[in-house]
């Protein structure tokens, strides 16, 4: 194979996965602002901000992973996987470039990621 049609499958591998991962994460941008306007509006308790970001980012990852799995239609699982791993990486450089990265919550959010994507992965192939 020529290193051009290398470097053609390659981009658009990659691009997949870039896809799916802007998708999810402006999904989660999105829902992170809501429940901010939400609790303002209903004056929730501050302890209720990390429910709603870890919702906000498990159905950030679902829908990365299931846009994944319909885009490549196998190996949902590893797809969901790999997306999540994604939106983790890129919530722990917007934690560390912010001063906020002291990992307490960092198990909840890697089970909740890592578990949500494969769910979106494994949705999306099956999706007729």
């Amino acid at each position: 194979m020529s290193e051009k049609k290398t470097g053609v499958i390659i981009l658009q591998k990659a691009g997949t996965y870039v896809f799916s991962t802007v998708m999810g994460a402006l999904l989660s941008v999105a829902l992170i602002t809501l429940f901010a306007l939400l609790m303002y509006a209903l004056q929730m308790p501050l302890y209720f901000a990390e429910y709603l970001s870890l919702t906000a980012l498990g159905c950030g990852c679902m829908l990365s992973g299931f846009i994944c799995g319909r885009i490549k239609k196998r190996g949902g699982l590893k797809l969901g996987l790999q997306c999540a791993a994604i939106l983790l990486a890129l919530c722990a450089l917007g934690a560390l470039i912010s001063g906020g990265l002291n990992g307490s919550a960092a198990v909840s959010k890697i089970i909740t990621g890592v578990l949500t994507g494969c769910t979106g992965g494994v949705l999306g192939v099956n999706r007729n």
